[in-house]
């Protein structure tokens, strides 16, 4: 065989592979398309997950500080309803607002103060106030969690003012 033939014949051969491979391009994009399309959004809606935890933990943290200072005195008391107000009116864009439950608790100190003897005489200076916050995440995506999923966060905080 000469050297004329051997690349005309190479050429030949690989021509003939390039006809049979012509639409497996189509094919690989059409099988892994939808994986990479699930898993972009997949991160998109566990990183919204993730901001909504963290904004339910920070929102906590605000509404406590924000009644501890409000607990009595000059400004008058903080209820329940201030509390749940405050956090509702806090959220922006964040999150909906409707999907939040807040509760306020004002409970003695742990070292079980006398001047905090329980109940609603607890709204003063020395006694400590606990927020908790509950958002109902939803995920968008079809093949995540369904239904809601609950995110909690507690703080408390001793009453200043």
């Amino acid at each position: 065989m000469s050297a004329w033939t051997s690349a005309v014949w190479t050429g030949a051969r690989a021509n003939g592979r390039a006809r049979q491979q012509r639409g497996s391009t189509l094919v690989e994009q059409a099988i892994i398309l939808p994986v990479l399309l699930a898993l972009f959004f997949g991160v998109i809606d566990m990183g919204r997950a993730l901001y909504s935890y963290s904004y339910v933990s920070y929102i906590a943290r605000e509404a406590t500080r924000w009644a501890s200072v409000r607990g009595g005195g000059v400004n008058g008391t903080a209820r329940q309803s201030d509390v749940t107000n405050f956090v509702k009116s806090s959220m922006g864009g964040a999150l909906d607002p409707a999907r939040i439950t807040v509760n306020a608790n004002w409970i003695p100190p742990a070292n079980g103060s006398p001047a905090c003897p329980g109940g609603p005489g607890n709204v003063k200076a020395g006694c400590v106030v606990q927020v908790t916050v509950t958002y109902n995440f939803v995920f968008t995506l079809p093949f995540l969690p369904k239904g809601t999923v609950p995110m909690t966060s507690e703080s408390q905080m001793i009453i200043t003012q």
